[in-house]
């Protein structure tokens, strides 16, 4: 009696506790797949990343030597990558597009797209990175902080970068 109520009670665990353990592996196996995929683009422009981070479904990267952002995003139906020279880039900002949902009581505003914008230097040009689609993923996770975060690391990089470079033109000129 005794090992039969054992064996129930290991059933009834493994259920409980499979699909968290299922979970955590998926989402490090994707993780990992976002990874692989971000540094064989930065391997086909011969950089090396200095520094990555991985969300649900992108992955963000720079090279600071080369000074060069990598971005690989994977959906359902797609995957694209794209790399900005941040040498031609003065300023990135964080779009957010928002859209108003009525209730029936109330209005409220719904992000439907975020999105990382590099400002080329002829002030014309733009690259976007999509962060962020309401049509392509159902929930908003961290997408805002990655955001706010990457746009002032990469301001303060341009920023150091120009100065830099000021100096060097100093000491050339001197």
């Amino acid at each position: 009696m005794g090992t039969g109520l054992f064996v129930i009670d290991a059933i009834i665990i493994a259920i409980v506790i499979l699909p968290f353990v299922l979970f955590i592996n998926g989402s490090k196996k994707r993780k990992r797949k976002l990874r692989k995929a971000l540094q064989l683009e930065a391997t086909q422009s011969n950089c090396k990343l200095t520094k990555i981070e991985i969300d649900s479904n992108f992955a963000i990267g720079i090279d600071e030597e080369e000074q060069k952002l990598f971005f690989y995003k994977e959906t359902s139906e797609f995957s694209f990558a794209e790399v900005v020279d941040l040498k031609s880039i003065v300023t990135c900002k964080t779009l957010r597009e928002n859209k108003r949902v009525k209730d029936k009581t109330k209005d409220y505003d719904v992000i439907d797209k975020l999105q990382l914008s590099f400002v080329h230097h002829n002030l014309k040009d733009v690259t976007d990175f999509m962060l962020y689609n309401n049509d392509d993923e159902m929930v908003l996770n961290n997408e805002i902080t990655i955001a706010q975060k990457w746009q002032d690391y990469v301001n303060n990089f341009i920023a150091i970068k120009a100065a830099s470079q000021e100096g060097d033109k100093a000491l050339a000129v001197a």
